[in-house]
């Protein structure tokens, strides 16, 4: 599947951070101005000599929330701008791609067990040469949350997204599980998060999902839509240095990684393999 998966794991991300909080405690609990370096070196394109690496620096805030009675209403911002290593100009001539996703969501608390919820996410994707219709896309997706328990909760939810070669429809169903007090487990689809608090000040987090993004670039060439996917592991300690401080380092690698380059009437430039590598990230989080 060809997806624009930053914008679909940010998405889910933050519907997930909903879903897996207690609504009245979610500014202080799932909340945070989080910023971030992240990159991984230049690999080959499989059959070819052309090479493609990244750097990236992301910022993630919440920019509003609100509750009313059983209503509760939240916007948040994602801004990721990234420095690409594309050794062959003539298929991309670009070195500085940006994206910024707005993501509205409004829930229902229906009962202390159900909560329903909306989201809508726009985004922004593009060199930003020349922003038009193909630079936007969104998502919009509907979902629930059912406590079991205290320790456990599933949600269920379907999703509909812009930017596919196709818009695309799908399903979900995912899970938040507190297996002591000191570790948690949340399964969303392809995104999986085990965190384990080795002690008040640092914890160990293990973790599988989606990467990547499709972005719409003007060159000498005309118009072009460049996409890079992966499935990406990691393994991140973060330290909580006071209440509203910590530091993240992460560690890891990319699986099923690929390229692909397209004209804006359709052709295919580029559609290859990317060499597995090495991922870090080093990022600072602020908490409400």
């Amino acid at each position: 599947m060809k997806s624009q998966t930053s914008t679909l794991l940010f998405a889910l991300g933050f519907f997930s951070s909903f879903l897996c909080a207690e609504t009245q405690d979610f500014m202080s609990d799932a909340a945070a101005v989080r910023v971030s370096v992240s990159g991984s070196p230049n690999r080959a394109l499989k059959g070819t000599t052309t090479e493609v690496g990244f750097r990236q620096w992301t910022l993630i805030t919440p920019l509003f929330y609100n509750k009313v009675e059983s209503w509760s209403f939240a916007a948040g911002l994602r801004y990721e701008g990234t420095e690409m290593d594309y050794s062959d100009v003539l298929e991309l001539d670009e070195n500085w791609l940006q994206s910024i996703d707005l993501p509205l969501l409004l829930m229902k608390e229906q009962s202390e067990n159900l909560d329903w919820m909306l989201l809508f996410n726009p985004t922004l994707s593009s060199d930003f040469d020349k922003v038009e219709g193909d630079s936007f896309n969104y998502l919009t997706l509907l979902g629930a949350r059912y406590r079991t328990s205290e320790t456990f909760q599933w949600f269920f939810g379907a999703l509909y997204t812009t930017g596919y070669d196709d818009n695309l429809f799908l399903p979900g169903i995912g899970f938040h599980w507190e297996a002591s007090e000191n570790s948690d487990l949340l399964f969303a689809g392809p995104y999986l998060r085990y965190k384990y608090s080795i002690t008040d000040s640092l914890d160990l987090i293990l973790g599988g999902r989606l990467s990547g993004s499709k972005w719409n670039t003007r060159a000498s060439y005309g118009e072009r839509d460049f996409r890079l996917q992966a499935y990406r592991t990691s393994a991140t300690l973060q330290w909580n240095l006071r209440k509203k401080h910590s530091v993240l380092a992460s560690a890891g690698w990319e699986f099923a990684r690929k390229v692909e380059i397209k004209e804006a009437d359709g052709t295919v430039v580029v559609d290859r393999d990317l060499g597995h590598a090495p991922y870090f990230e080093l990022g600072y989080r602020f908490h409400f």
